[in-house]
C-alpha cells in the first residue's frame, strides 16, 4: 500500500533513523508520504525523500504551527530533491485555533500549491464546513486530499463533487467508529486514500496498516488485490510524482 501521510521527524520520534530502517523494510508499505509541518519539519521531510527511494514527501505549514509559507517555494526551487515533492500541506483550518489568521495562511498555500503545480493536504479539525467554503472562493487547482477525515456525509458530498479525495487511517479501526464506516462504505472508490498518519493516530507502521487496509476491505467487500490496486491508482493520480 501506499501510506499518503506519515511524520517522520526527529521532532515526533526519539530516534527517526530507526524509524526510517524499520519502515524502509516494511514490505507491505510500497510508498510513504512523508509530511511536513512547518519550516524546520520540512527540510527534514525533504532530505529524507532525497536518500529512500521509499519516501516522497509533503511541504506545509500546518495551522497551528509557525512558519513562512513562502519558504515551501524558496525549499522547492534550490532543492535537489524538488522531484521527491508530491503535494503542499498540510494545511488548513483547526479550531483550536484563531480562524482568520489561519485562514489567511491557507489561502496563501493554495496559491503555492497552484504556482507549484501539486495538490494539497488538508487539515480540517471540525471545519469541514469552513474549509470547503475557503475552497469555493480559492480552488486547489491540482487536487486536494481531506487528510485524516473527520465523518460527516454532507461534507462528503461537496468532496466527491469537486473531485477531491478523503483519507482513512486506523480510527476506522475502532469499534466506536460508525460515521466513519458509512463514510467509507459510501464514498466513491475513486475518491478513497489509505493513510498511517504515524505517530500521531498510529502506535507501529509494521502492523497497523494491515489492520486499516483490511478494514477498508471488509467494508468494500473487495479482493485484496483488487482494493490494493485501487488505492495505489488514486494516490498516483493525486500525487502525480509518485513513481511506479
Amino acid at each position: 500500500m501506499i501510506d499518503t501521510h506519515a511524520h517522520i521527524n526527529s521532532r515526533d520520534l526519539p530516534n527517526v533513523e530507526t524509524e526510517i530502517f524499520r519502515i524502509q523494510n516494511v514490505d507491505y508499505l510500497d510508498k510513504v508520504i512523508n509530511v511536513g509541518l512547518d519550516e524546520e519539519t520540512n527540510k527534514e521531510a525533504l532530505a529524507i525523500s532525497g536518500n529512500s527511494e521509499k519516501f516522497y514527501c509533503a511541504l506545509g505549514i500546518h495551522p497551528l504551527h509557525d512558519g513562512k509559507v513562502e519558504s515551501i517555494v524558496e525549499l522547492c526551487q534550490y532543492s535537489p530533491n524538488r522531484s521527491r515533492v508530491v503535494a503542499i500541506g498540510e494545511t488548513g483550518i483547526d479550531s483550536a485555533g484563531e480562524f482568520i489568521p489561519q485562514a489567511r495562511k491557507f489561502i496563501e498555500t493554495i496559491e503555492v500549491a497552484n504556482f507549484l503545480k501539486l495538490p494539497i493536504i488538508i487539515h480540517a479539525n471540525n471545519t469541514n464546513e469552513q474549509i470547503l467554503d475557503l475552497l469555493k472562493k480559492h480552488p486547489a487547482h491540482y487536487g486536494f486530499v481531506f487528510h485524516c477525515f473527520q465523518p460527516n456525509m454532507f461534507a462528503l458530498e461537496e468532496i466527491v463533487r469537486r473531485d477531491g479525495y478523503i483519507s482513512v487511517g486506523k480510527p476506522i479501526t475502532r469499534p466506536n467508529a460508525k460515521r466513519s464506516l458509512e463514510c467509507v462504505r459510501n464514498v466513491p472508490l475513486d475518491n478513497l486514500l489509505i493513510e498511517l498518519d504515524y505517530p500521531y493516530m498510529s502506535d507501529d507502521p509494521t502492523q497497523d496498516g494491515r489492520a486499516v487496509f483490511q478494514k477498508i476491505q471488509e467494508l468494500r467487500e473487495m479482493e485484496y488485490k483488487e482494493l490494493e490496486r485501487a488505492l495505489d491508482t488514486n494516490a498516483k493520480r493525486l500525487f502525480k510524482g509518485l513513481r511506479d
